[in-house]
């Protein structure tokens, strides 16, 4: 009779650890590929603004230069349009 009764008790044990750990597993798996199927088979494209202003830098000069005034010409575009002072 008590054997019978461990048996089970570690029957539902195992039985809660391999339910609990197939939510961790799918809950982590959902967790990591989150976004994965939003930017899977999509080019990203950027777009360059054409005016003069759009970038002062010029042949190898430091890209992240290059980026963070086009930025900020793209964000100082964007808040005139809204109506907001740029300075």
């Amino acid at each position: 009779m008590l054997e019978m009764k461990i048996l089970i008790i570690f029957s539902i044990i195992i039985i809660m650890i391999f339910y609990i750990g197939k939510n961790v597993f799918y809950s982590a798996k959902r967790n990591l590929f989150k976004d994965h199927a939003s930017w899977s088979g999509k080019d990203i494209k950027i777009k360059r603004l054409n005016s003069e202003e759009t970038s002062k830098s010029k042949g190898n000069d430091n890209y992240l230069k290059m980026i963070a005034e086009e930025s900020n010409d793209y964000l100082e575009d964007h808040f005139k349009e809204k109506g907001y002072d740029t300075k």
